[in-house]
């Protein structure tokens, strides 16, 4: 009878067994990290878009723009159908820099232009003819990215950089404004005081558009396959369908009509997923709102939007800030 001798080790084909195991395991772990800082990343922007809108829908009343004296609305059209103003900072500073009008505006059909007027407490002594979007800048640019430098010394604390006596900031969180009649109003006017009108804040990531191409991209909403689809010659250089459309991502549609609906025009993407079925002209993602949707047809995507906040508003007649 053979009497087995006790194991004194193990041997070097299970170290290498072993070893693959782990570097397996660490690979995928590793493999993760991006995906997580990508992840957290989002969750700031998200997060901070979230304030940014919230803070919005109160600067809007402050500014004067739920006041309806202290609004202008651009050109003549003011009876576009839907009685919906939209004050987009973006399209102010292209109007101020290469001194075009630019409405009606091909990326907001169905919609006038509006400004805070330089008046009252808006307008410091002599006015500069930028003082529109210089205006909108005040509440329409984020300033939680504060632009500092390195202290003098090793145990100096940071020191913000100022610019003309104004703390700097990189305001990389922008927003514009809409305002559009609720139902009760079902001619195309501008909004008067005592008008229930509702109040849009769509917020922005890293916005900066040279011109009106790089504020909206048009997109189809199928409304029985709930799907929005675009084409691939549309998608601007640069861009991918997937960074486009996605959750966060805010819809303009301009076929919203007076009949009661005109006051839906926004809706924010809540959750997209990409049909790798499509054809090779189009690319199709299927997604659900986290507001009304759109109604089927052509609508506009929001480059670079992030976030939006909705409240119903009574317009204010004159006060003090308007004289």
């Amino acid at each position: 009878m053979t009497i087995p001798t006790a194991r004194r080790g193990i041997t070097l084909m299970e170290v290498l067994i072993s070893i693959g195991i782990l570097a397996i395991g660490l690979t995928s772990v590793v493999s993760l990290v991006p995906a997580g800082q990508s992840q957290a990343a989002r969750a700031v922007v998200l997060d901070r878009a979230a304030t940014a809108a919230a803070n919005g829908l109160a600067d809007a009343v402050t500014f004067g723009f739920t006041r309806a004296d202290s609004v202008i609305l651009s050109g003549t059209s003011v009876a576009t159908p839907g009685s919906v103003s939209i004050l987009d900072p973006a399209i102010l500073r292209i109007e101020a820099e290469q001194g075009v009008a630019q409405w009606p505006n091909a990326s907001f059909p169905n919609a006038v232009g509006a400004a805070i007027k330089p008046t009252g407490v808006y307008s410091p002594n002599g006015l500069a003819p930028a003082a529109p979007w210089q205006t909108a800048r005040l509440f329409g640019q984020g300033r939680d990215d504060i632009v500092a430098t390195a202290g003098s010394g090793a145990d100096d604390p940071p020191v913000n950089v100022q610019t003309s006596g104004v703390r700097a900031f990189q305001g990389r969180m922008t927003s514009l404004f809409s305002l559009a009649l609720a139902d009760n109003v079902s001619n195309s006017r501008a909004p008067t005081a005592g008008d229930v009108a509702k109040l849009t804040v769509v917020v922005f990531h890293n916005r900066a558009p040279a011109d009106q191409s790089g504020l909206t991209v048009p997109a189809v909403f199928d409304e029985v396959t709930q799907s929005l689809s675009m084409r691939v010659t549309d998608i601007p250089s640069g861009r991918t369908f997937n960074e486009i459309i996605r959750p966060g991502v805010v819809i303009y549609d301009p076929t919203k009509t007076p009949a009661g609906e005109q006051y839906q025009r926004w809706s924010q993407v809540l959750m997209a997923s990409v049909d790798d079925s499509a054809n090779g002209e189009a690319i199709r993602a299927f997604v659900t709102f986290a507001s009304p949707r759109p109604n089927s047809g052509t609508v506009r995507v929001l480059l670079d939007s992030v976030g939006m906040a909705e409240q119903m508003i009574v317009v204010e007649g004159s006060s003090g800030y308007t004289r």
